[in-house]
């Protein structure tokens, strides 16, 4: 999913975050933060960590290269387990495809 960043000042204040809590997430300091927020264009990997972190909610600093490996495998080698273990992931139980799938195992 790639959200455009219209406005970060929208983001933040929706997340109800001030600019250094928001922009320190990142590794920007509040003064940059503010001047993205008049307007300022944004370098890509500041809107891409924006995007990961305050519009997808992934924690960076509880994802290891071992995570990445793992999905990378999961997606060329068991496509169907992952997308099993997807859907599972956004449903309060597992599916009973996916516990007969981790059985097999």
């Amino acid at each position: 999913m790639s959200a455009k960043i219209v406005n970060p000042r929208d983001i933040r204040q929706h997340l109800g975050m001030n600019q250094q809590e928001f922009w320190g997430k990142i590794g920007v300091t509040q003064s940059g933060g503010s001047r993205y927020e008049s307007g300022r264009a944004m370098p890509k990997p500041v809107r891409e960590l924006l995007r990961v972190v305050h519009i997808e909610r992934i924690d960076l600093a509880q994802l290891e290269r071992d995570d990445a490996k793992v999905l990378q495998y999961l997606k060329s080698h068991r496509p169907e387990l992952y997308k099993l273990l997807l859907e599972a992931s956004t449903q309060e139980k597992a599916p009973a495809s996916l516990e007969r799938a981790t059985a097999r195992r």
